[in-house]
């Protein structure tokens, strides 16, 4: 078998004498020891039109064999290799993410398997096509991790939404870096800033709390003058309603059932009325109206939190608050981003265009 391995590598076979050599390596392979399947992964890795079916074979391997398969060959398809991340180890997914190029479906299985090892190498290869969504999964999960966000940094090219992202968690230069790399203006950046540090506390802290616990929280954050309008908001976005009706209830000095009751009514007038009770940023106001539209029917899960399918019927409201739609933005940088158009908007005194005055014929 090793031999006609050698001639298979070597030798520029015709499709007669190919298919022979293919017969006797996939008739002897099951039955080779370790070491022979080895040494012959090692023979073929880079053989020229390598079978396709002995290359997958060779790939599935205990590691000892795939290596050379998984790291080399270009026999193996991308959903050959999407496969064996999947379905085999997370050695052998390590292994596949050192190949020199990866396409953007390969580099979104790697970094779907959240290994730190595994996404480090990809975020690192600048032959690996990342995709927006890719980037937003890899902050998600990693971005207090400081290697792998300077990795991120240190890529030739980011879109956009993702460099506007970095700079919510990065610090000192590479922060600096960022915002000339990209032209980022200040005043965006700072606003970015507040946002993702409102985000983070309602994504990571608020979530994980008891009723008591919420409430000290919010109570904490009223008398540090941190209970802001775009919090609430942002709360409110995502279905956070645990934080949401108690921060409303601080805010308006009423009980969390009567913020239900107003929240509830039919028409406009109660949740109008409990938003001016709260004495929030009127640049908000009809965003908050748009919500407790689509939350008057919506039952509520365990812990306070809205349904699977919130987001889902949000996100369009935030499109049309934008005045465009964009997939690959991160939900929580889409409501930033609807935050932001709101609060300009507003304070350039054009409150009733665009968003505002459809909202308002709406009315």
């Amino acid at each position: 078998m090793l031999a006609v391995a050698g001639v298979y590598r070597e030798a520029a076979l015709s499709p007669e004498e190919r298919e022979i050599a293919h017969a006797i390596i996939n008739a002897v392979l099951p039955e080779a020891e370790l070491d022979f399947r080895r040494r012959l992964a090692d023979m073929v890795k880079n053989a020229p039109q390598l079978d396709a079916a002995i290359a997958r074979r060779l790939a599935e391997d205990v590691l000892e064999v795939a290596r050379p398969i998984l790291a080399e060959s270009l026999a193996l398809s991308d959903a050959d290799l999407v496969a064996i991340i999947d379905n085999r180890s997370i050695e052998h997914a390590r292994v596949i993410a050192t190949r020199r190029e990866l396409s953007a479906e390969l580099s979104t299985a790697l970094i779907r398997t959240d290994d730190e090892t595994i996404v480090l190498r990809v975020a690192a290869n600048e032959n690996a096509a990342i995709p927006t969504q890719a980037y937003h999964r890899i902050l998600d999960r990693f971005g207090e991790h400081a290697t792998i966000t300077e990795a991120v940094v240190q890529r030739r090219a980011l879109p956009m939404a993702v460099a506007e992202r970095m700079t919510t968690i990065v610090t000192g230069r590479m922060l600096e870096r960022l915002i000339d790399k990209y032209s980022l203006e200040p005043a965006r950046v700072s606003a970015i800033i507040e946002h993702g540090r409102e985000n983070i506390l309602l994504t990571s802290f608020a979530p994980g709390q008891r009723a008591e616990e919420m409430r000290a929280l919010i109570e904490a954050l009223h008398q540090n003058g941190l209970l802001s309008s775009t919090l609430i908001l942002r709360a409110f976005c995502l279905g956070n309603f645990a934080f949401t009706l108690p921060a409303l209830s601080l805010k308006a000095g009423i009980q969390v059932s009567n913020v239900r009751a107003l929240l509830g009514d039919e028409g406009r007038n109660g949740p109008a009325q409990l938003y001016e009770r709260c004495d929030l940023d009127p640049a908000f106001r009809e965003l908050f109206l748009q919500l407790t539209v689509l939350g008057r029917n919506e039952r509520v899960r365990r812990f306070g939190f809205a349904p699977e399918g919130w987001r889902t019927n949000v996100r369009p409201v935030l499109d049309d608050v934008i005045g465009d739609t964009n997939p690959e933005q991160a939900f929580e940088q889409r409501i930033t981003e609807a935050l932001m158009c709101l609060a300009t908007r507003y304070h350039n005194g054009d409150g009733q265009h665009g968003y505002g005055r459809r909202q308002a014929q709406a009315g």
